[in-house]
C-alpha cells in the first residue's frame, strides 16, 4: 500500500506541469496537438481498532457471634448488634473512537498563451496566425478515488460475586444449656457489576472537480483577427478543414466500509445469610433471643453495546467551455466539418455499513433471613420472635443499540456556450453518469436475567428433644426483582443527485450536427435490520413460621403476622427505525440553432433508476415468574399435641411481564425531470 501510494504520488508530480510549460505559447503547424492537463488523486485509508476490558470483583464479608461448648456448661450468648456494610462492584468499558476524513479538489484552467509573433494566441495547438487545418483542441482530464475502510471491535465483560454472612451461632455440644443473645444486627450489602462496550466510527469523503478552458484572444492576425476560438482552430484563428474540439473529462469514486461489533457482559452474584441460629446437640435447653435484624441487599447487572457510525460522501463536478472571444465559437468549429467540443462526466459512490452489538446481564441474588434455633436430643426450644427486616433489590439491565447515518450527495455541471459553424460541423457533447449505492446491514441482540431467592424464617427445630415454643413472626420482607432488555436499530441514509446540462444556441449554415446531452442517474439502498430482546425475572420469596419438633414433646407455634411484599417484572423491548431518502433531479437545456440546410437536430436523454429494499425483523420475549409464600406451619412427628398460633400476615404480590416489537420503515423517492429545447 505504501509503496503504490508513493507511485501515485510521483505520478502525480509528473502529470502536475503547468500547461504553460506544455505549450509555450509558440505556433504550430498543421494537424498539431492543442495543450494537456492531467491529474490523478488517489487516498486510501485502513483503520482496524480492537478493545477488550475485564473487570473482577470478588467479596467475602463475615460478621460472627459463635461461641462454642463442647461437652462443659452453659452458654450465654451475647446479643448481635453488629453492623455489616460492604460494597462490591466490577466496572469495565471498551471503547473505540475512529474519524477519517478524505478530501481531494482539483481543478484546471486552460489560459490562452500570450502569442506575440505569430498574432494567434490560442490555447491549443495553433498554426501560424492560428492553428491550421485538422489541429486537435485542448484536453483536460481528471481522476479522483477515495477509499476508506474502518473495522472496530470493542468487548467488555464485568463480574461481581459477593457472599456476606451476619450469624448470631452459639454452639453447645453434649453440654448445658444456651441462653442466645438478641441478633439485632445489621447488614446491609452492595453488589454491582457494569459493563459497557462502545464503537464510534465518523467517515468523511469530499471531492471536488473544476475545469474551465478560457477563450483565446488573437490580436494580431490579419482581417480575421476577430476570429479566435479557444480550440484547435485554422488560419486567422478560424479553425481549419476538420480541426477537433477541446475534451473535458472528470471520474470520481468513492467507497467508504465501516464493519463493527461491540460485545458487552455483565454477571452480578450475591449471597447473603442474617441468621440467629443456636445449636444445642445432645445437652440442655434452647432458649433463643428475638431477631430483629436488618437486611438490606442491592444487586445489580448492567450491560451496555453500541454502535455509531456516520458516514458523508460528497463530490462535486463543474465543467465551463466559455465561448472564444470574437467570433464566440465554443467549439472545434471552422469552415467543413470541424468536430465539436466534449464534456464526460462519472460519479461513483459506495457506502457499507455492518454494525453488531451484543448485550447481556444476568443478576443472581439468594437472601436468607433465619431465626433458628436447633435442639437435637436435647431439652425444649424457646425460640424468640423474628421481627427482622429484609429487603431485597435485583435488578438485571442489558441494552443492545445499532445507529448508522450514511450521507451521499452528488452535484454535476456542465455548460457550453454557443458557437458558429459554416459547414458540416459536428454538435457539441455532453454525458453526465451518476451512481449511489448505500447498503447498512444492523443486527441487535439484547438478553436481561434477573433471578431472586428470599429467604424470611422463625423455625425452631427440636429432634427427639422438649417441647417448641415457637415466637411470633412479625418480620418483614420486601423483595424487588426487575429484568429490562432493550435492542434498537436506527438507519438514516440519505441519497441526493442534482445533475444539469446547459447548451448555448448555435448558428450553423450547411449540415451542421446538433448538439447531444445525457444523463443517467442510479440509486439504490438496501437497509437489513434485526432486533432480538429478552426478559427474564424469577422470583421466589418465602416467609415462614414454622416450628418443628420430631418425636418430642408439644408444639406451641407462635402467631405468624408477618408482611411479604413481592414485586417481579420483566421488561423487553426490539425496535427497528429505517429512514431512507432518495432525490434526483435532472435538468438539460438546449439553446436554439439557426439552421439553413440539412442540420441534425439537438438530442436529449434523461435516465432515472431509484432502488430502495428495506428488510426488518423485531422479536421480543418478555417473561416473569413469581413464587411466593407466606406460611404457618407448626409440624409434630411422632409427639405431642401442636398448638398453631394465629395466622394475620400479609401477602402482596405483583407481578407484570412486559414485552414490545416494532418496525418502523419510511422510504422517500422523489425524482424530478426537466427537458428545454
Amino acid at each position: 500500500m505504501r509503496s503504490k501510494l508513493i507511485a501515485a504520488v510521483v505520478s502525480v508530480a509528473a502529470l502536475a506541469v503547468p500547461g504553460t510549460a506544455l505549450a509555450d505559447g509558440s505556433s504550430g503547424g498543421g494537424g498539431s496537438g492543442g495543450n494537456g492537463q492531467a491529474q490523478a488523486s488517489e487516498q486510501a485509508a485502513a483503520t482496524l481498532q480492537a478493545a477488550a476490558s475485564k473487570a473482577a470483583a470478588i467479596q467475602n464479608a463475615v460478621n460472627a457471634n459463635a461461641p462454642v461448648n463442647v461437652a462443659g456448661g452453659d452458654i450465654n450468648g451475647g446479643s448481635n448488634t453488629a453492623n455489616q456494610t460492604a460494597n462490591n462492584s466490577a466496572d469495565s468499558s471498551a471503547s473505540n473512537d475512529a474519524s477519517t476524513s478524505q478530501s481531494s479538489s482539483q481543478n484546471q484552467s486552460d489560459p490562452p498563451p500570450s502569442d506575440s509573433k505569430s498574432g494567434g494566441s490560442n490555447s491549443c495547438g495553433c498554426g501560424d496566425y492560428g492553428s491550421s487545418g485538422g489541429s486537435g483542441g485542448n484536453g483536460q482530464a481528471q481522476a479522483s478515488e477515495q477509499a476508506a475502510l474502518t473495522a472496530q471491535l470493542a468487548a467488555s465483560k464485568a463480574k461481581a460475586d459477593q457472599n456476606a454472612v451476619n450469624g448470631n451461632s452459639p454452639h453447645n455440644i453434649a453440654g448445658g444449656d444456651v441462653y442466645s443473645g438478641d441478633n439485632a444486627a445489621n447488614q446491609t450489602a452492595n453488589n454491582r457489576a457494569s459493563s459497557d462496550a462502545n464503537n464510534s466510527a465518523s467517515t468523511s469523503q469530499s471531492n471536488d472537480q473544476s475545469q474551465y478552458d478560457s477563450p483565446s484572444y488573437n490580436s494580431k492576425s490579419p482581417s480575421h483577427d476577430s476570429k479566435s476560438p479557444s480550440c484547435g482552430c485554422g488560419s486567422y484563428g478560424s479553425g481549419g478543414y476538420g480541426s477537433g474540439g477541446n475534451g473535458q473529462a472528470q471520474k470520481s469514486k468513492q467507497a467508504a466500509l465501516t464493519a463493527q461489533a461491540a460485545l458487552s457482559a455483565a454477571k452480578a452474584h450475591q449471597n447473603l445469610v442474617n441468621a440467629n441460629a443456636p445449636v444445642n446437640v445432645a445437652g440442655g435447653d434452647i432458649y433463643g433471643g428475638s431477631n430483629t435484624a436488618n437486611q438490606t441487599a442491592n444487586n445489580a447487572a448492567s450491560s451496555d453495546a453500541s454502535n455509531s457510525a456516520s458516514t458523508s460522501q460528497s463530490n462535486n463536478q463543474s465543467q465551463t467551455d466559455p465561448p472564444s472571444g470574437g467570433d464566440s465559437k465554443s467549439c472545434g468549429c471552422g469552415s467543413f466539418g470541424s468536430g465539436g467540443n466534449g464534456q464526460a462526466q462519472l460519479s461513483q459512490q459506495a457506502a457499507l455499513t455492518a454494525q453488531l452489538a451484543a448485550s447481556k446481564a444476568k443478576a443472581d441474588q439468594n437472601l436468607v433471613n433465619a431465626n433458628t434455633p436447633v435442639n437435637i436430643a436435647g431439652g425444649d426450644v424457646y425460640g424468640g420472635s423474628n421481627a427482622a427486616n429484609q429487603t431485597g433489590n435485583n435488578s438485571a439491565s442489558s441494552s443492545a443499540s445499532n445507529s448508522a447515518s450514511t450521507s451521499q450527495t452528488n452535484n454535476q455541471s456542465q455548460t457550453l456556450s454557443g458557437g458558429s459553424c459554416f459547414m458540416g460541423c459536428g454538435g457539441n457533447g455532453q454525458a453526465q453518469l451518476s451512481y449511489q449505492d448505500a447498503a447498512t446491514l444492523q443486527a441487535a441482540l439484547s438478553k436481561a436475567n434477573a433471578n431472586q431467592n428470599g429467604v424470611n424464617a422463625n423455625v425452631p427445630v427440636n429432634i427427639a428433644g422438649g417441647d417448641v415454643y415457637g415466637g411470633s413472626n412479625t418480620a418483614n420482607q420486601t423483595g424487588n426483582n426487575s429484568a429490562s432488555s432493550s435492542a434498537d436499530n436506527s438507519a438514516s441514509t440519505s441519497q441526493s443527485n442534482n445533475q444539469s446540462q446547459t447548451a448555448g444556441p448555435s448558428s450553423c449554415y450547411f449540415g451542421c450536427g446538433g448538439n447531444g446531452q445525457a444523463q443517467l442517474s442510479g440509486q439504490a439502498a438496501l437497509t437489513g435490520q434485526l432486533a432480538l430482546s429478552s426478559a427474564k425475572g424469577n422470583q421466589n420469596l418465602v416467609n415462614a413460621n414454622v416450628p418443628v419438633n420430631i418425636a418430642g414433646g408439644d408444639v406451641y407455634g407462635g402467631s405468624n403476622t408477618a408482611n411479604q411484599t413481592g414485586n417481579n417484572s420483566a421488561s423487553s423491548s426490539a425496535d427497528n427505525s429505517a429512514s431512507t431518502s432518495q432525490s434526483n433531479d435532472q435538468s438539460q437545456t438546449a439553446g436554439s440553432s439557426s439552421c439553413y440546410f440539412g442540420c441534425g437536430g439537438n438530442g436529449q436523454a434523461q435516465l432515472s433508476s431509484q432502488d430502495a429494499a428495506t428488510l426488518q425483523a423485531a422479536l421480543s420475549k418478555a417473561n416473569a415468574n413469581q413464587n411466593l409464600v407466606n406460611a404457618n406451619v407448626p409440624v409434630n412427628i411422632a409427639g405431642y399435641d401442636i398448638y398453631g398460633g394465629s395466622n394475620a400476615a400479609n401477602q402482596t404480590g405483583n407481578n407484570a411481564a412486559d414485552s414490545s416489537s416494532s418496525n418502523g420503515a419510511g422510504t422517500s423517492q422523489g425524482g424530478g425531470q426537466t427537458q428545454s429545447t
